[in-house]
């Protein structure tokens, strides 16, 4: 079981683990469900922040600081960053894998039809 795997489940398994302390009066029930279900849920949180949110702010720094507003630039980047979410977090190759590329590289259309197309300039863009 990977790590991905193994926290995906631990809200399953916090709810399960607490379903025989939720009458106690001392609410172990609740410190059961804070520990196994909101504790993995924040490191669930840092963990995407930091594998998909600082490439994806690297990428955008570069685009803004080259003035780059080629739709050419962003999707390649974000596909790039998608798969390697999916290299770092499963480890595998698996056609699998291609999902996060597509969802990366649409990502990467998204950010471009937001912001991209106006990277470098000053001020408000004009819509």
């Amino acid at each position: 079981m990977t790590a991905a795997t193994t926290l995906a489940a631990m809200p399953v398994i916090a709810m399960i683990l607490s379903l025989p302390y939720r009458g106690l009066e001392e609410n172990l029930g609740g410190i059961i469900t804070l520990v196994l279900f909101v504790l993995p849920l924040i490191l669930i949180l840092i963990l995407v922040c930091l594998l998909s949110g600082m490439p994806a702010a690297l990428v955008i720094l570069v685009g803004e600081a080259l003035r780059i507003r080629s739709v050419l630039f962003y999707v390649p980047a974000g596909a790039a960053i998608g798969a390697f979410i999916w290299r770092i977090t499963v480890g595998a190759n698996h056609p699998l894998g291609l999902l996060f590329g597509l969802a990366g590289a649409l990502a990467g259309i998204a950010y471009w039809f937001a912001a991209g197309k106006y990277a470098g300039e000053e001020g408000q863009p004009e819509r």
